[in-house]
Parts: structure tokens; sequence; C-alpha cells
């Protein structure tokens, strides 16, 4: 995991801010649909830049683009759907497994 470029507090500051102004942006030009995971993504993708979590950010960056091109080029939703859940579930799974912080627990 890459160093903190700002305490948690500030980053999570900063990210408000930042959805803040994309809600106003949405507000003024009335394109919510999909401009909402545009406002979003930048929510998530400046708070995980600033905590220093950039495989988080990849992979919301990712899921963020393909929800955006799913909804611009209006794929069925009947199959997409279930597949994101099981990859967004398969990756929650893996990165806890595979890449928690905390050694495991002895039964001594």
């Amino acid at each position: 995991m890459a160093q903190p470029i700002l305490s948690k507090k500030k980053a999570d500051a900063l990210s408000n801010g930042v959805f803040l102004i994309g809600l106003g942006i949405l507000f003024y030009t009335n394109a919510w649909w999909p401009g909402i995971i545009v406002a979003l993504w930048a929510f998530l993708a400046v708070r995980q830049y600033l905590t220093g979590r950039n495989y988080d950010l990849i992979i919301s960056s990712a899921i963020c683009a393909a929800l955006f091109l799913i909804s611009i080029f209006k794929f069925s939703w009947d199959v997409l759907m279930p597949v994101l859940f099981i990859i967004g579930g398969t990756y929650i799974i893996f990165r806890e497994y595979y890449f928690a912080d905390e050694p495991p627990k002895s039964n001594s």
C-alpha cells in the first residue's frame, strides 16, 4: 500500500467537497443519469488517491467506467448486473483474504 498523501480526515473532507461540486454541476445541467456515476467516481477517486489506496482506485475507476459505458451504450442489465455483483463480491473477498493487514489469530 502506498503512503497516504493526507490524513483520512482531510481526504474525506476534500472528497466530500468534490462530491458536492459534482452534485452542483448535476443540478445545473440536469443530467442526472449517468452523471451521478461520474460524481460518485470523482468522490471515490479523490479519497482513495489521497489515502494512498492506489489498487482500490484502479478497481473502483474500472467499475465506474464500466457502469458509465453500460449506461451510455444501453447494454442489457439482465446479464450485466449479476456479473458486476459477482465481480465486486469476488474482489472484496480476495482483497480481505489475501491483502489483509492483520496477522491471523492463534488458538493458543
